[in-house]
């Protein structure tokens, strides 16, 4: 092949490469190897490939030819040195990542993979200094310090010699500084977890304002393919506003004026396919948070008359670990959070099945629910361990839509319970949940269990398997391991704003 036409060949398939086409640059690359099978770029592409789709043995044939047929490049280090650490070949992989320090001290990705290859073998001390050596040298300060936040944060929760809480805290006020509100929520949660709550709360406002303030654009919402998305948002928007301006629940300061309503109610009856230009606007403007009063805080939120070593004793003697409990939240908590789950302006993430989200570092976090969340685990101390609050949300469905696929989360335990009065529930044995008793095995991804296209290949792997149904009743938790594949029963709810159906999910991992 001559050398002009391999080039063309090679600029083609990194075009497709650059763009995620993976198997059409694949197949340049091995157009390349068949006229010739030492070429650098070939095999050190392909072999990238193959490293990305996980077939790391085998990508070690062509990275191996390309360090030995050319003068290694960082690109070939790192790439060679991230393959040879998923096999466990640690100092193998450590060796290429110092070679690429000696090569170029100044190549960024050399110290978050050699981070990597200490963390794959708990060396947590040489991650952290490879990473503060990486801020000195001013490359990716910000992911270092992050990943930094990451390691002594979870070792402080292992209570680790490594960690110490100053330390951590000097990290996270550097990245709580940062222009990147998902980075700011984990912070404010970080802060909560570690005992800091008004540093937490206000960590966890200034994330609010800024995802509150991160309108979609228009192209963006052109370009979702289910417009019954957007629809499922527009209707939710719509019986809110109205809701509240009914003052049912005595809201008084909404500023809300009345071409804002009528232009809302004229949104909600056009069907997707009609949307011009300014209903998009105006769909992008109401992603702006209009009204988010929290509950008011309590001496207690969780019933005071429940059996909690009862509670315990069921969670961990049962297998697998699963406890329903009723009468969970005290009458005054449960009041509160229907009124805030409600009102609150927060619920910005809707679904392709007709259910819309709100989330704990996007308007939902407030002192009342961390509060909560602390004072169920210290009530439950063998139920939580040594666990940390990941992440928490609460979901509102759509009487004549689905509910929530089948599923497990990443998380050890999982907190659901549900709020709206049992009057709104119509079939009194079902609108619950499901749990099976099966876990994912252990190697499977994040998306093989907790995504909709495996939706299908869950439900094939789960159809033989015991399972619970939990009917719906208002204040009914129900605790158990995070990993059990569950699933939102069959609903039967009135087809009213009021009567929607409302879940609370806290995970701790």
């Amino acid at each position: 092949m001559k050398q002009e036409k391999k080039k063309r060949l090679l600029k083609k398939a990194l075009e497709y490469h650059h763009v995620g086409d993976l198997s059409s640059a694949d197949d340049i690359y091995l157009e390349i190897l068949k006229n010739d099978k030492n070429d650098f770029d070939a095999n050190h592409l392909h072999a990238t490939i193959l490293s990305q789709n996980k077939k790391y043995a085998e990508s070690i044939n062509f990275f191996s030819i390309a360090y030995e047929y050319q003068t290694p490049t960082c690109e070939l280090l790192n790439n060679y040195a991230i393959a040879l650490r998923n096999l466990k070949a640690y100092t193998e992989c450590e060796n290429m990542l110092l070679q690429a320090i000696d090569l170029d001290k100044n190549f960024p990705n050399t110290y978050l993979n050699l981070s990597n290859c200490y963390l794959s073998q708990s060396r947590y001390k040489d991650a952290i200094n490879i990473l503060e050596k990486s801020i000195e040298l001013d490359l990716n300060t910000q992911k270092s310090h992050y990943e930094i936040v990451n390691i002594l944060y979870i070792n402080s929760l292992k209570e680790d010699d490594v960690c110490n809480h100053e330390k951590l805290t000097k990290h996270l006020e550097v990245l709580e500084n940062s222009n990147d509100k998902a980075t700011v929520a984990k912070c404010a949660l970080i802060y909560y977890n570690i005992g800091k709550l008004d540093e937490s709360l206000r960590l966890f406002k200034i994330s609010e304002k800024m995802y509150s303030e991160s309108l979609p654009t228009i192209k963006t919402m052109k370009n979702i393919s289910n417009k019954n998305i957007i629809r499922t948002f527009i209707k939710h928007e719509y019986e809110q506003i109205r809701h509240i301006d009914s003052d049912d629940d005595g809201i008084r300061n909404m500023k809300i004026t009345q071409d804002f309503y009528d232009s809302l109610e004229k949104l909600n009856l056009k069907s997707p396919n009609q949307y011009k230009e300014d209903d998009y606007a105006f769909i992008s403007s109401l992603h702006k948070i209009k009204y988010n009063k929290p509950p008011k805080a309590k001496d207690n939120y969780i019933n005071q008359h429940l059996n909690l070593d009862e509670i315990e004793m069921t969670y961990t003697t049962s297998n697998p670990e699963i406890v329903v409990i009723d009468d969970f939240l005290t009458q005054d908590f449960l009041d509160d959070l229907r009124i805030f789950f409600r009102c609150a302006n927060i619920f910005k993430y809707p679904y392709s099945r007709g259910y819309i989200g709100a989330f704990l570092g996007k308007g939902m976090a407030n002192r009342a629910l961390l509060e909560f969340s602390t004072e169920l685990k210290q009530s439950l101390k063998k139920i939580f361990l040594n666990y940390y609050l990941s992440q928490a949300w609460s979901f509102k469905y759509d009487a004549k839509r689905e509910g929530i696929g089948v599923h497990a989360d990443d998380a050890k335990v999982n907190v659901n319970f549900w709020i709206t009065d049992d009057s709104a529930n119509m079939n009194y044995d079902n609108g619950g949940m499901i749990i099976w008793k099966k876990t994912p095995n252990d190697n499977a991804s994040f998306e093989d269990f907790n995504s909709i296209k495996s939706i299908d290949k869950i439900k094939d792997e789960v159809k033989d398997t015991d399972f619970m149904r939990i009917p719906y009743r208002s204040n009914r938790a129900v605790i158990f391991n995070s990993k059990l594949y569950h699933v939102t029963d069959k609903m039967d709810f009135r087809d009213n704003y009021k009567d929607r159906r409302v879940n609370i999910t806290f995970l701790y991992k």
